[in-house]
């Protein structure tokens, strides 16, 4: 049996968007992914631009790839699990190619301070045990590594001497 060549053209589109769908499937599965970052999977796989387009206006409608989705969840879990100050946040989304708009709307209500010293508490506790002047500078270095500015580490770091210090003080 021979097919048409129109039949058969659009028969391997449909064959190559099926494919495009499961592979991206696979990678949205695991977590929310950026538009972008799903665009540039499927060109690495080496797919057509115009499977690529098809695949992620399906996607886009059926919401499984949405950005203000994806900024949410990435600001969530970035203050839950790995803390880091709003301009490395907003970095991190704009390198994952979530518009700027996206990302601010993502970041209202972000409180800053809270972040900071969420990550100086957990190290904190990582150097009880060494000399006060090393932990503080352990302390500031790490929540500078993480993006927040010096008013926030000296304020998180003296808010955490303190209360170091209380706890030392109710100890036998």
């Amino acid at each position: 049996m021979t097919l048409a060549p129109e039949l058969r053209a659009d028969l391997e589109s449909r064959a190559a968007e099926a494919e495009a769908l499961e592979a991206i499937g696979r990678l949205l599965a695991r977590r929310p992914h950026s538009e972008q970052e799903a665009r540039r999977r499927m060109q690495r796989a080496g797919f057509d631009e115009t499977v690529i387009t098809r695949v992620v206006t399906r996607l886009r409608a059926s919401g499984d790839l949405d950005d203000a989705g994806f900024a949410r969840a990435w600001v969530e879990n970035r203050k839950d699990f790995r803390p880091r100050s709003a301009a490395m946040i907003r970095a991190e989304l704009r390198s994952r190619g979530v518009a700027a708009d996206v990302i601010e709307a993502s970041l209202a209500g972000f409180d800053e301070e809270k972040a900071a010293e969420e990550a100086g508490r957990r190290t904190a506790r990582r150097w009880s045990g060494i000399d006060p002047v090393r932990r503080r500078r352990k302390i500031s270095d790490h929540l500078a590594r993480r993006g927040f500015a010096y008013d926030i580490i000296r304020s998180v770091v003296r808010r955490l001497e303190a209360t170091a210090d209380g706890e030392s003080e109710d100890r036998p």
